[in-house]
């Protein structure tokens, strides 16, 4: 039987797992959740500034992906959960030339209180303006073990040479 939820768009909004939101938070120290679900921040809007944050950004998982990365560039540092779609012109054109590091999640989140996993992979994607210009190459691949509660374990790009 095929899972219709795979093709489709039942929803464009997933609840950030909290322990994963907590590690994150611990790494980065956000400033800025530019996307909370409650809606109450407009994270698009020319009148959120990002400019001197560290944002965490969560952002429905619509066409408007694009939209939501090119705002990274304004921040300090951005961190987004995605889908990890790799065949999209975002990824191509956005985040393989510019994000800082690129973290695969092994397995499947589950979001928020839903029931089940996530129909989709996940990645975790760091940009980090203060360091973009010293690193030689801006991808960091980073990809979970069982033992870290299915999150990423993070590389730096020098260990990746």
């Amino acid at each position: 039987m095929i899972n219709r939820s795979l093709f489709s768009s039942i929803t464009d909004k997933w609840s950030t797992p909290e322990d994963l939101y907590t590690a994150l938070d611990r790494e980065f120290g956000f400033t800025l959740d530019p996307c909370p679900l409650d809606g109450s921040v407009d994270g698009l809007s020319p009148f959120c500034i990002w400019a001197g944050q560290r944002a965490f950004c969560n952002p429905p998982y619509g066409r408007q992906i694009r939209k939501w990365l090119e705002r990274a560039f304004e921040a300090d540092i951005a961190v987004y959960l995605l889908p990890a779609r790799t065949d999209t012109r975002w990824f191509h054109e956005i985040v393989l030339p510019h994000a800082t590091e690129i973290r695969f999640v092994r397995g499947r989140l589950k979001f928020g209180h839903a029931k089940d996993r996530a129909p989709f992979p996940s990645v975790i994607l760091v940009f980090d303006n203060r360091r973009a210009a010293e690193c030689l190459s801006p991808h960091t691949v980073a990809l979970s073990g069982e033992q870290s509660h299915e999150y990423p374990q993070w590389f730096p790009p020098s260990s990746l040479r």
